[in-house]
């Protein structure tokens, strides 16, 4: 675990997750989580409070859906601040394309890749410093189809980092492990389920 004092915990109602809290020196974050009558996500609210800065933000993602796929997805920032996000679909109604508009104009687009079990591996997008598409996510699974790594590579960057998920043989996850790109262990989060 990294320096500090950091607590997370994670309420679930019907086998959906609907409050997550975590608390790490003054920094504090809840996420409310809402669903339809088909369990897909309708809207998800992170409140963050940093009483050393004494800040504290919003921001709000509300889901449109065609079916269990979604179709958009709106962000609202502190209350004010609007972007909207369209989701294109591929023959089998995976998201294939990602699209971000604030004010009518288009600030991100992100192409997502998937392996031939249709699980998503890469999600890019053209990086106008490298003048080529990198992307900002790679997704590893293990002989199970679960998901075993995640690399992360912040926008405009060439450090990155990787999580390593670990589960028990119930296939409840036990541990996720950070690295950086040094592959230096960064943080280890441990689950325990009641």
């Amino acid at each position: 675990e990294t320096g500090g004092i950091y607590d997370e915990t994670d309420t679930y109602s019907n086998n959906l997750l609907v409050k997550s809290s975590d608390s790490a020196d003054n920094v504090s974050t809840i996420v409310e989580y809402a669903y339809d009558s088909a369990a897909n996500r309708i809207f998800v609210k992170t409140q963050t409070d940093d009483t050393t800065m004494n800040t504290h933000s919003t921001e709000l993602h509300k889901w449109f859906y065609s079916g269990n796929s979604p179709d958009s997805m709106i962000r609202i920032k502190d209350n004010a601040d609007s972007t909207i996000i369209h989701f294109k679909k591929d023959d089998d109604q995976n998201i294939s394309e990602e699209i971000w508009l604030k004010k009518g104009r288009i600030i991100e687009h992100y192409y997502y890749y998937y392996n031939d079990k249709k699980q998503l591996t890469d999600i890019v997008r053209y990086n106008t410093k490298a003048q080529q598409m990198l992307p900002d996510f790679l997704f590893a699974y293990n002989a199970d189809g679960m998901l075993s790594q995640l690399t992360q590579v912040p926008p405009g960057s060439s450090y990155y980092v990787v999580w390593q998920y670990l589960y028990d043989e119930r296939g409840l996850k036990i541990k996720d492990v950070l690295f950086d790109k040094h592959q230096e262990l960064l943080g280890t989060v441990n689950y325990m389920y009641r």
